[in-house]
This record gives structure tokens, C-alpha cells and sequence, in this order.
């Protein structure tokens, strides 16, 4: 069975530079125009059957002057290698492309002004092997779905649909939904738009290949172009590259009472250590944001060293991993148990906690849970909330449970400001 490959890309935002990169590394080397060079090569190496981009090729109408000699370098890399170089118009690039695509050769641009179009990848003797069907953005917002005007024969071939479009609930970028897509009759979609890399259907693949490069912490996990394998008989396999240079993480440390800054700083290396193993090979560049949460003795120490954590960087293989963000979000260690009972603020919290976790009797704390949650409801029936009462069928008053998980957060939050201020260490 024969069988035709295309590399899938989209949202690659030819004109911004990736956010939040420490000063001493270039935001030119990774940014996406730099990696879209990069996945010419990739194409010709692999021999593909074409490259499909499914919209935001470039950022916006006034990156036309930069994106020119960078779209124009892989159309013609590609078009020496006989690979077709299809591409969409997305919601950020609907004004700039359709004059990219008359001035640059070998870049065809399908479904102009919001219609559907046709092109074909055939064999030797000029046969139909697969159809790459696509549709433009027409403008910057559009509020229906595309599927709404397709008008395109269903000849046989195997067809590879390639759309801007978003299955999430806005409705101003060409809403579309998943099951109309799954039940179209096409063998794929490549859809852009969402920078989230994966299919949202099996069978047949639904793909967003993601952003090519991420553009911001927001955009964690790999990214990089597809390899969709399309076969003859309409089998399709969806392959990730993970071809990005820079990948985004965030990484959450626990703590444990007894560990110190130092304990702490050296279980961060061994985590992001163990990050990097999950990280394609290409990764020059892994940015992090350090989450640190739990319970220490080191609460304090953290805070005040907090400049020192947002220092650490290491070399793993052939990645550079660099933090570029610290929440410390931990708490001062205190033994409940010990502390209940004491005559200060502590040992009430301390005894009003366990009570709410069940650990002591409630009954002394009965009292303040009763006021808690008549508090609770006299702001739930205030005016504030009218407006949202009367749109919301399902709002109902709070339940007693609901305060004591309100009660049970509050007094958390006092007992690590007492003991904070008293520089209470004690080991839980």
C-alpha cells in the first residue's frame, strides 16, 4: 500500500519573538522565523510529500517586510525539492498572506476570501492520491463555522482538510465543532489556531499540531511540526516531531518539614534534571517556572532567598535549563496536635483545625462555626449577588460544609501569620 506523507504545521507567528527569556540568551535564535528555516531542512531530509500550514504563518499585516524573506527562503528550499509548500490564511495573518502568496512563487495559498478549494497531490501518471481541501479566514474575526459553506465532490481520494478554526466555545474565529469535523467524510484534519499540540479525534485524526515554536510560559509541554502518513486506503498515522528548540515547564517541588533551603535547592536539580529526559531532543532552551509548595522550616529562608532561586540554571546533555519564574508557595511547618490547647491565637487555631478535620471534638467550636455561616449567608444574600442568583438557575445558599472549608482556609492562613511573626519552628 502506498502511502503519502505531509508535515503539518500552523501558528507559527513569523514576526514575534518568544516572551519571558532571560537577558544573555537571543530571542532571534529562538524565535519562530529561526525555526521555520529549520523545518525546510526537515521536510527535504524526510522527503516529504508536502508541507501544510494551517494558518498564523505570519504574526500580522505589518510583519509583511520581515516575514517576505523568510516565507519566500523555504518556499523556494522546498520547491527545489519538488515538495508543494500549501498553506491557510489564520485570523492574525488573513490580510497579509493572500499578498504573500502573488508575490512569492511556490507558496499556494488555498480557499482565499472564505471559500473552499481543492488542490491535489497526484503520481507519475497525473492520478488524484490525496486531496488537501482548505479554507482562509476572509478577516480578522469570523462568527460562523467553515463547514457551514463547504461545496467541494466527494470523488474517492482521501481528503486532508486544513482550516483556521477553534472547537473550543469562542465564537468569533471560526467556531467549529469536533463531531461535524469527525463525520465530514475527510481522512484528517489539520486545524490551527489553538496552541495546544494533539488531535481531538482518533479516528478520523483531528489534529492541532500546536504552535511550531512556543511563544510564551503559557504554551508548556513540546511543540514542533507533524508527520501525518496517509495511506491510499484513507489509514492515517499522526506522528509528533517535537521539533521546537524552546520548551516551556512548569515544575512544582515538594517540601518536607525538615528540609532545608540548601535540601531544597538540590531536590530542584534533581527535578529538573528528570524534566529534561521528557523533553525532545531538539530542546536547546527549557524555561521554567518553579513552583515550591509545602510545609517547611525553610519557609521563611525561601522568601528571603527567593533571588537565589531565580538563578539556578544547568546543562543537561545538550539543553540549557534555566528558571525564569519562583512562586514559593510553602508554609511554615507546626505540629496541630502539640500546639492545640496552648492559651495563645495559635492554640485555638491549632484546636479549631483539628476539630474541622475530625481529629477533636466539634463541640467546642460550635459556637464560631454557627457565626461562620450565618456570616457566610448574610453575604450570599446580599445585593452583591443578586445579579448572579438571578441568571444562575443552579446557585444555591451555601451548605454548613461549604463554611468550614471556607473556616478551615482561613484558619490555615492565620496559624502560618502567627507563626511567622513568632519565628515558631517546630518540627510537625
Amino acid at each position: 500500500m502506498a502511502s503519502l506523507e505531509v508535515l503539518c504545521t500552523a501558528d507559527i507567528h513569523i514576526g514575534r519573538r518568544p516572551s519571558r527569556l532571560p537577558d544573555r540568551f537571543d530571542s532571534v535564535e529562538f524565535s519562530p522565523r529561526q525555526v521555520w528555516a529549520d523545518l525546510a531542512a526537515t521536510a527535504v531530509n524526510r522527503g516529504v510529500d508536502a508541507v501544510v500550514v494551517a494558518g498564523d504563518l505570519v504574526d500580522s499585516e505589518n510583519r509583511y517586510a520581515e516575514a517576505f524573506g523568510a516565507v519566500e527562503s523555504v518556499a523556494t528550499t522546498l520547491a527545489e525539492a519538488e515538495i508543494p509548500l500549501v498553506v491557510v490564511a489564520g485570523n492574525h495573518d488573513a490580510d497579509v498572506l493572500p499578498d504573500l502568496a502573488d508575490a512569492i512563487d511556490h507558496l499556494q495559498l488555498l480557499g482565499r476570501n472564505g471559500t473552499w478549494e481543492r488542490t491535489s497531490l497526484t503520481d507519475a501518471d497525473d492520478d488524484s492520491l490525496l486531496h488537501l481541501e482548505g479554507w482562509s479566514f476572509p478577516g480578522r474575526y469570523h462568527h460562523e463555522s467553515p463547514l457551514a459553506t463547504y461545496d467541494l465532490s466527494d470523488d474517492g481520494v482521501p481528503r486532508l482538510g486544513v482550516v483556521h478554526a477553534d472547537v473550543s466555545d469562542e465564537d468569533r474565529y471560526a467556531p467549529v465543532a469536533v463531531d461535524d469535523l469527525a463525520t465530514s467524510g475527510h481522512t484528517a484534519w489539520v486545524l490551527g489556531h489553538l496552541h495546544v499540540p494533539g488531535t481531538r479525534h482518533d479516528n478520523p485524526p483531528v489534529l492541532y499540531p500546536g504552535s511550531l515554536q512556543p511563544l510564551d510560559p503559557s504554551e508548556t509541554g513540546g511543540h514542533g511540526a507533524w508527520l501525518l502518513s496517509v495511506g491510499t486506503d484513507g489509514t492515517v498515522e499522526a506522528e509528533p516531531l517535537g521539533s521546537a528548540t524552546l520548551h516551556y515547564e512548569e515544575v512544582t517541588v515538594s517540601t518536607a518539614p525538615e528540609e532545608g533551603f540548601h535540601d531544597i535547592v538540590d531536590a530542584t536539580h534533581e527535578q529538573l534534571r528528570d524534566v529534561v529526559t521528557e523533553c525532545g531532543a531538539e530542546t536547546e532552551l527549557l524555561a521554567v517556572k518553579l513552583v515550591i509548595e509545602g510545609r517547611t522550616d525553610a519557609h521563611t529562608d525561601l522568601r528571603t532567598r527567593r533571588g537565589e532561586l531565580e538563578q539556578i540554571e544547568l546543562t543537561e546533555g545538550g539543553t540549557t535549563v534555566r528558571v525564569i519564574d519562583v512562586n514559593i508557595n510553602t508554609s511554615p511547618s507546626i505540629d496541630l496536635a502539640e500546639r492545640a490547647g496552648d492559651d495563645d491565637p495559635i492554640g485555638y487555631l491549632a484546636g479549631l483545625l483539628r476539630a474541622l478535620d475530625g481529629d477533636e471534638p466539634i463541640e467546642p467550636y460550635q459556637d464560631v462555626i454557627e457565626a461562620a455561616h450565618a456570616s457566610v449567608r448574610e453575604t450570599h444574600d446580599s445585593n452583591a449577588y443578586r445579579e448572579l442568583k438571578s441568571h444562575d438557575e443552579s446557585y444555591t445558599r451555601p451548605t454548613e460544609a461549604e463554611t468550614k472549608d471556607v473556616l478551615r482556609q482561613q484558619a490555615r492562613r492565620l496559624v502560618d501569620a502567627f507563626v511567622e511573626q513568632q519565628g515558631v519552628t517546630a518540627d510537625e
